[in-house]
C-alpha cells in the first residue's frame, strides 16, 4: 500500500512540473527488507532530462511533504540517467548503493 502511495505521489509532484521520470527506485532497509516500524523510505527518482541543483531541491521538498500526509518519511535523491551513468561505480556513493540494492517501483 505504501508504496502505491509513494510512486503515485512522486508521479503527480513530477508530473505537475513537467519532468518525466525514467526510473523510480527504493533502496536501503525498505528494498532489502530488514527495515524497522520507523525505517524512512530511501527513494532515487532518475528523471529523463538534468535539473537545476535548485529544481531538485524544490520537488524533493514537495514530495516530502505531499508524503508526509500519508505519514510516510521519504528520503529523496532526484538524479538524470547521465548523472547515475557517472556515479554508479564510485566506491562509498549512495548512487552506486542505490543501483546495486535498489528495487525499482
Amino acid at each position: 500500500m505504501e508504496r502505491k502511495i509513494i510512486k503515485e505521489v512522486i508521479e503527480r509532484v513530477l508530473k505537475s512540473a513537467g519532468v518525466e521520470i525514467d526510473k523510480l527506485i527504493l533502496f536501503g532497509s525498505r528494498a532489502r527488507g530488514d527495515y524497522k516500524k520507523y525505517s524512512d523510505w530511501d527513494l532515487l527518482i532518475v528523471t529523463k532530462k538534468g535539473l537545476s541543483r535548485k529544481e531538485r531541491q524544490k520537488l524533493a521538498h514537495l514530495i516530502r511533504k505531499e508524503l508526509a500526509e500519508y505519514f510516510i518519511d521519504g528520503d529523496i535523491i532526484i538524479k538524470s540517467e547521465e548523472e547515475i551513468q557517472k556515479r554508479k561505480d564510485v566506491i562509498g556513493s549512495i548512487i552506486k548503493s542505490a543501483v546495486k540494492e535498489g528495487v525499482i517501483l
